[in-house]
Protein backbone atom coordinates (compact mmCIF):
# COMPACT_ATOMS: atom_id res chain seq x y z
CA UNK A 1 0.00 0.00 0.00
CA UNK A 2 1.44 3.41 -0.90
CA UNK A 3 2.57 5.47 2.03
CA UNK A 4 0.39 8.44 1.04
CA UNK A 5 -2.71 6.28 1.39
CA UNK A 6 -1.56 5.16 4.84
CA UNK A 7 -1.19 8.80 5.83
CA UNK A 8 -4.76 9.54 4.68
CA UNK A 9 -6.15 6.51 6.55
CA UNK A 10 -4.27 7.41 9.74
CA UNK A 11 -5.42 11.02 9.52
CA UNK A 12 -9.03 9.90 9.08
CA UNK A 13 -8.79 7.65 12.14
CA UNK A 14 -7.36 10.48 14.24
CA UNK A 15 -9.89 13.03 12.95
CA UNK A 16 -12.84 10.77 13.72
CA UNK A 17 -11.69 10.07 17.26
CA UNK A 18 -10.82 13.73 17.90
CA UNK A 19 -14.16 14.98 16.55
CA UNK A 20 -16.15 12.48 18.60
CA UNK A 21 -14.18 13.30 21.76
CA UNK A 22 -14.64 17.03 21.19
CA UNK A 23 -18.39 16.70 20.66
CA UNK A 24 -18.82 14.53 23.76
CA UNK A 25 -16.72 16.90 25.87
CA UNK A 26 -18.72 19.90 24.65
CA UNK A 27 -22.01 18.13 25.28
CA UNK A 28 -21.02 17.14 28.80
CA UNK A 29 -19.74 20.65 29.57
CA UNK A 30 -23.15 22.06 28.60
CA UNK A 31 -24.84 19.86 31.18
CA UNK A 32 -26.48 17.50 28.71
CA UNK A 33 -26.72 14.01 30.13
CA UNK A 34 -27.84 10.78 28.56
CA UNK A 35 -29.50 9.54 31.74
CA UNK A 36 -27.83 6.12 31.78
CA UNK A 37 -29.34 4.41 34.83
CA UNK A 38 -26.77 1.69 35.48
CA UNK A 39 -23.83 3.85 36.59
CA UNK A 40 -22.46 0.98 38.70
CA UNK A 41 -22.16 -1.12 35.54
CA UNK A 42 -20.55 1.80 33.78
CA UNK A 43 -17.95 2.16 36.51
CA UNK A 44 -17.16 -1.55 36.23
CA UNK A 45 -16.65 -1.18 32.49
CA UNK A 46 -13.59 0.95 33.20
CA UNK A 47 -11.77 -2.29 34.01
CA UNK A 48 -12.67 -3.55 30.55
CA UNK A 49 -11.30 -0.30 29.14
CA UNK A 50 -8.00 -0.72 31.02
CA UNK A 51 -7.69 -4.31 29.81
CA UNK A 52 -8.40 -3.33 26.20
CA UNK A 53 -5.93 -0.46 26.44
CA UNK A 54 -3.23 -2.85 27.64
CA UNK A 55 -4.14 -5.30 24.88
CA UNK A 56 -4.01 -2.59 22.20
CA UNK A 57 -0.57 -1.42 23.30
CA UNK A 58 0.69 -5.01 23.53
CA UNK A 59 -0.72 -5.77 20.08
CA UNK A 60 0.98 -2.66 18.70
CA UNK A 61 4.30 -3.72 20.21
CA UNK A 62 3.86 -7.20 18.73
CA UNK A 63 2.94 -5.80 15.32
CA UNK A 64 5.87 -3.37 15.42
CA UNK A 65 8.33 -6.21 15.14
CA UNK A 66 6.29 -7.86 12.41
CA UNK A 67 5.90 -4.64 10.39
CA UNK A 68 9.64 -4.01 10.36
CA UNK A 69 10.28 -7.47 8.92
CA UNK A 70 7.30 -7.59 6.53
CA UNK A 71 7.48 -6.83 2.81
CA UNK A 72 6.13 -3.45 1.73
CA UNK A 73 2.85 -4.83 0.39
CA UNK A 74 1.94 -6.27 3.83
CA UNK A 75 3.06 -3.35 5.97
CA UNK A 76 -0.04 -1.29 5.26
CA UNK A 77 -2.46 -4.00 6.31
CA UNK A 78 -0.58 -4.66 9.54
CA UNK A 79 -0.40 -0.97 10.42
CA UNK A 80 -4.13 -0.48 9.82
CA UNK A 81 -4.94 -3.46 12.05
CA UNK A 82 -2.78 -2.03 14.84
CA UNK A 83 -4.27 1.43 14.50
CA UNK A 84 -7.78 -0.05 14.60
CA UNK A 85 -7.07 -1.62 18.01
CA UNK A 86 -6.07 1.79 19.33
CA UNK A 87 -9.05 3.51 17.76
CA UNK A 88 -11.40 0.97 19.33
CA UNK A 89 -10.05 1.71 22.80
CA UNK A 90 -10.36 5.47 22.24
CA UNK A 91 -13.95 5.11 21.04
CA UNK A 92 -14.87 2.86 23.98
CA UNK A 93 -13.47 5.36 26.47
CA UNK A 94 -15.30 8.22 24.76
CA UNK A 95 -18.58 6.28 24.70
CA UNK A 96 -18.25 5.53 28.39
CA UNK A 97 -17.70 9.22 29.10
CA UNK A 98 -20.69 10.03 26.89
CA UNK A 99 -22.83 7.63 28.95
CA UNK A 100 -21.89 9.34 32.20
CA UNK A 101 -18.55 7.97 33.37
CA UNK A 102 -15.77 10.25 34.51
CA UNK A 103 -13.50 12.12 32.15
CA UNK A 104 -10.65 9.78 33.02
CA UNK A 105 -12.28 6.98 31.03
CA UNK A 106 -12.06 9.01 27.87
CA UNK A 107 -8.51 10.07 28.75
CA UNK A 108 -7.38 6.44 29.16
CA UNK A 109 -8.74 5.56 25.73
CA UNK A 110 -7.16 8.57 24.05
CA UNK A 111 -3.78 7.99 25.69
CA UNK A 112 -3.81 4.34 24.58
CA UNK A 113 -4.68 5.45 21.04
CA UNK A 114 -1.83 7.96 20.99
CA UNK A 115 0.55 5.30 22.33
CA UNK A 116 -0.47 2.92 19.54
CA UNK A 117 0.04 5.65 16.94
CA UNK A 118 3.51 6.36 18.32
CA UNK A 119 4.46 2.68 18.41
CA UNK A 120 3.26 2.12 14.82
CA UNK A 121 4.38 5.12 12.76
CA UNK A 122 3.96 5.38 9.01
CA UNK A 123 7.10 3.97 7.39
CA UNK A 124 9.16 6.33 5.31
CA UNK A 125 9.25 5.85 1.58
CA UNK A 126 12.49 4.44 0.31
CA UNK A 127 14.34 6.70 -2.09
Amino acid sequence: MPFKQLFIIRTALMAGVAAFAAIVTFQRSQGMSTGFAALALLENLRYVLWALAAFAVAAALFLRGRVDAAPDRQKGMMLIIGWAFGEGVALLGTVQHFMGASLSTMAVGLVAFIAVLMILPIPRARS
